[in-house]
């Protein structure tokens, strides 16, 4: 069965990051790059900035696949809103990429989710 956010709780500094209640001075640096931090790595961006870019993903947070870590989060209960943005490049050339909202910072319960379409 796939680990989720919630079962961070009893795993000390992972389940800090998380909490947007609690506010940390320092950062953790995070080496290891699993699905799992990936998507606490995500979780931890959005509740501080509410929103993040396939390219902001992946020049701050490693994460070169976020389409894949926002998909687990959503199955996961939290409410993501996929926006299409033109973004361009240091070459100055322009990309369409993927800006994911975060639209409400607790995951809903498996029954709420049900009657939301993802």
């Amino acid at each position: 069965m796939p680990t989720t956010i919630a079962d961070t709780k009893n795993k000390g500094l992972a389940a800090t990051t998380t909490n947007p209640q609690t506010t940390t001075k320092h950062k953790p640096k995070f080496t290891d790059n699993s699905s799992f931090n990936q998507r606490i790595k995500l979780l931890d961006w959005l509740f501080e900035r509410g929103s993040i870019t396939t390219a902001q993903a992946r020049e701050h947070l490693d994460i070169m696949s976020p389409a894949a870590r926002i998909l687990e989060l959503k199955r996961q209960g939290y409410i993501i809103v996929t926006l299409w943005i033109d973004w361009v490049s240091g070459f100055d050339i322009r990309h369409r990429v993927a800006k994911y909202v975060l639209t409400q910072k607790q995951p809903l319960t498996s029954e709420q989710a049900s009657k939301v379409a993802l």
